[in-house]
């Protein structure tokens, strides 16, 4: 059975890691950014994640509190706009022409849709609809207006989520790090407290995709759209159920608890950002720009076994297409060989799907591919966009395996090491929750293919360099890091940063002589 993530408590991670966050530069380097809160919980929330605060005040007498977020260089802007879209609407413009900010956020409280996101999880906004709109006949019919997430933004607030301990500096001590959900959301006029009102009903007929309600989203996000596009990001945290039970929940503490997690993703997020200044300067020496991780300390015990263990690897199950660049795969063998009935393996087939939308292996709107032969399953999408295919597989012997292209910020695929290492780690967790298996002991595999035309640098250097190292050009064939120790799956799941860390040094070790260097 395919597990969704934090289905078992069993599920959430430890306080033990810090999370290593990708850098993701928006607009110019202008170095502020704007949170806008509707409710004085919500105003909060954020400001106590916030330093050296200063009032600031519009001459139109907005109030704004001026701070930074620990351990950045962002200039963030704190306002309480009220309730409505119409005053979201107003501010966020008064906002944006004052301060000229780099981006904005809406951050608070709001009603789940959708039975699947719980009292307290995060909803980041694909996009927002004002579902007011429309024509009354005989019957209403809809015309909504529709705004799209900030893709820069939607992308680093996917990469943060990705880490299961995003939030554990963030929220008080004993909360558990919620669940991030990447859906739609509805924003209109009326706070939606019940059941079976023809609200209710015309969210479920028109809007069935939308997973939360709230009342300041659309304001918010049609005028940041209108003052030249600044990039905009909705994050809501769910209080209530928008079912009836608002009063229950409320009283419950739900709106305080939904507010620290909504505000804690945005400080996440936030920190996420490339600092105001754009990226480091590019080295004088092009060649390999990009530091392997520090050496491993407190490596599990494993059984180095006398050979590898055999790997069926990705472009053997699914051949390769000719316009593919750079990919990661990465396995885990069980020791001892299982054998999985078809009929588990067609159900596999369609878990797959689900499995890699609720790790965000897949978006929800990617049309996925899905494969059943006689010795595996596999679900797969194959985008130029990301420079190849990305997929996840599970062999009727055991193997779990799945794939990503390398990032190409640029003209080539880039391999970081510390990004690689973060990467490696998150499909080994994923890996191990595919489905439920006899106890058996694994071996992990790494692969790159194709091998030959990528650069190892860091991520950073990479967005704004215009220079690239060919780091194996002539090398032949792709790398591979065998399976060639073992360890139960309890212990994989305890160790997995180190045990990361350690296959991606030996990966590197196949990039430290290039055999051609040619420069790009």
């Amino acid at each position: 059975m395919i597990h969704a993530p934090g289905a078992e408590a069993g599920h959430r991670r430890s306080r033990a890691d810090k999370p290593v966050l990708v850098r993701c530069q928006v607009r110019s380097s202008g170095g502020k950014i704007v949170v806008f809160t509707a409710l004085p919980l919500e105003y909060r929330a954020v400001r106590a994640r916030m330093e050296n605060l200063q009032r600031v005040d519009h001459e139109a007498g907005t109030i704004f509190e001026r701070g930074h977020v620990p351990g950045t260089a962002w200039e963030v802007y704190l306002a309480r706009v009220g309730q409505g879209n119409q005053a979201a609407a107003i501010l966020t413009e008064r906002a944006i022409g004052m301060i000229r900010p780099e981006a904005v956020f809406f951050t608070g409280i709001a009603g789940a849709l959708k039975h699947d996101v719980a009292l307290g999880d995060v909803v980041v906004a694909t996009r927002v609809f004002a579902y007011h709109g429309g024509k009354q006949e005989e019957k209403f019919k809809p015309r909504p207006e529709m705004w799209q997430a900030s893709h820069r933004l939607e992308q680093v607030a996917g990469y943060v989520a990705l880490d299961a301990q995003w939030a554990d500096e963030l929220l008080s001590e004993g909360r558990e790090v919620p669940e991030v959900h990447f859906k739609p959301i509805a924003a209109g006029e009326a706070v939606v407290n019940a059941s079976m009102s023809a609200l209710q009903v015309l969210l479920d007929e028109h809007y069935n995709g939308v997973a939360a309600i709230e009342t300041e989203g659309a304001g918010f996000a049609g005028a940041a759209s209108m003052a030249g596009q600044v990039p905009a990001l909705v994050i809501r945290g769910i209080s209530d159920r928008a079912d009836g039970s608002k009063q229950h929940t409320d009283s419950g503490g739900f709106q305080r608890i939904a507010a620290e997690s909504a505000a804690a993703m945005t400080i996440a997020v936030i920190r996420a950002l490339t600092s105001p200044g754009g990226a480091e300067a590019e080295p004088s020496n092009p060649q390999i720009v990009a530091s392997t991780p520090s050496s491993v300390a407190g490596l599990p015990d494993s059984e180095k076994l006398k050979e590898p263990l055999p790997v069926v690897w990705r472009r053997t199950l699914l051949p390769s297409w000719s316009s593919e660049g750079a990919t990661l795969e990465v396995h885990l063998i069980p020791e001892c060989s299982v054998r999985l009935p078809m009929r588990q393996m067609n159900q596999l087939k369609d878990g797959l799907v689900s499995a890699g939308r609720s790790e965000a292996v897949f978006t929800t709107t990617e049309a996925v591919s899905r494969v059943l032969e006689a010795d595996f399953a596999a679900a797969f999408v194959r985008d130029p966009n990301r420079g190849g295919s990305v997929g996840l597989a599970i062999s009727q012997a055991g193997q779990r395996s799945c794939w990503e292209p390398l990032p190409r910020p640029s003209h080539i695929p880039v391999l970081d090491p510390e990004y690689t290492q973060k990467r490696i780690a998150h499909l080994l967790r994923l890996l191990l929750r595919l489905h439920a298996v006899p106890q058996t002991r694994y071996a992990p595999a790494l692969g790159i293919d194709p091998a030959e035309f990528l650069t190892v640098m860091s991520l950073d250097t990479a967005r704004t360099s215009h220079r690239a190292t060919l780091a194996r050009g002539g090398g032949g064939g792709p790398v591979h890091v065998l399976p060639d120790e073992v360890w139960d799956a309890a212990t994989i799941d305890a160790a997995v940063p180190t045990i990361a860390e350690e296959l991606t040094l030996r990966l590197m070790q196949h990039f430290q002589a290039p055999g051609d260097r040619r420069l790009f």
